[in-house]
């Protein structure tokens, strides 16, 4: 996400893999007669700014942070074959009447700003993609806002190549570890999972009851298994899925999101799960 007042060293991070990923993606296809459509789903205003005292930060200039390309701006200044249309969806009016400045700035890139929800908007756009394109998809939302439905849908096309930012601190916090979720706390989980049964397996029975007498599950503390259950769910959708994501942690090196990566194409998948997962492991 390119929010002004939420960014630090894991945003850094994911912006340089995507932009590595992008002129990798780009280059590979340069000589192939696809149209190449790049998609930020959560896109902000184009730029990210330092939280107060973070390295970025000039300490005592906290109003003149300094303002960094958010990853539209990055998805522009892609070179070597530059993409050939760009659909930026932001949900806030205010950051996307900024982005729309990107339209006039760039009036011939064929830019395509949406102010409404990623989760309406995607659906339309991956329905509406033509035979000769291919498309890379940046899912980085602020929190748990990407449902299900929305990446199946990426997934059925057969064309496009997903980056997905998953907040494994934020589900983590929907999943408490002495008690299974249940009521709208569950049914929330269902809508990013897809079905209950695909983030249950993370309880089990345990060897305490409750104060009733009663039979209870609990999770294991820590958050790994629930992202390493998001990653397998997409494998059952996705042509090919890198192996493991990238850790993104906070200052105080606690795990915050893992970035997976997703390749809806059988005939490309092999090739791009091996330039992203060089990506996730080694930058």
């Amino acid at each position: 996400m390119s929010d002004t007042s939420f960014g630090g060293e894991w945003t850094r991070e994911k912006l340089q893999v995507l932009r590595c990923y992008l002129n990798s993606y780009t280059t590979a296809l340069k000589k192939q007669s696809f149209r190449l459509v790049y998609v930020d789903a959560f896109a902000g205003d184009g730029t990210w700014r330092p939280p107060p005292g973070s390295l970025y930060a000039s300490s005592g200039y906290d109003d003149f942070r300094e303002l960094y390309k958010g990853s539209p701006r990055i998805a522009l200044e892609i070179e070597d074959k530059p993409f050939d249309s760009f659909i930026f969806i932001e949900k806030d009016p205010h950051r996307c009447e900024t982005l729309k400045r990107l339209e006039l700035e760039s009036p011939k890139r064929g830019i395509e700003v949406h102010n409404g929800d990623a989760n309406e908007y995607l659906p339309r756009i991956c329905s509406n993609l033509r035979s000769n394109d291919r498309a890379v998809v940046f899912l980085d939302p602020f929190a748990t806002e990407v449902s299900w439905t929305t990446v199946e849908s990426i997934a059925n096309t057969r064309k496009i190549d997903c980056w997905i930012l998953f907040p494994q601190a934020a589900i983590a916090r929907m999943m408490p570890v002495g008690r299974e979720p249940t009521g709208p706390l569950a049914d929330q989980l269902d809508r990013i999972f897809g079905g209950r049964a695909y983030w249950q397996d993370t309880y089990e029975q345990s060897p305490q009851r409750s104060m009733f007498d009663e039979p209870r599950r609990e999770r294991k503390a820590g958050s790994d298994k629930i992202a390493e259950l998001y990653r397998q769910r997409l494998e059952s959708v996705f042509a090919k899925v890198a192996p493991y994501g990238r850790e993104l942690k906070n200052s105080r090196n606690s795990t915050m999101f893992q970035l997976l990566f997703a390749a809806s194409n059988p005939k490309g998948a092999k090739i791009a799960v091996r330039i992203a997962g060089r990506l996730i492991d080694k930058w």
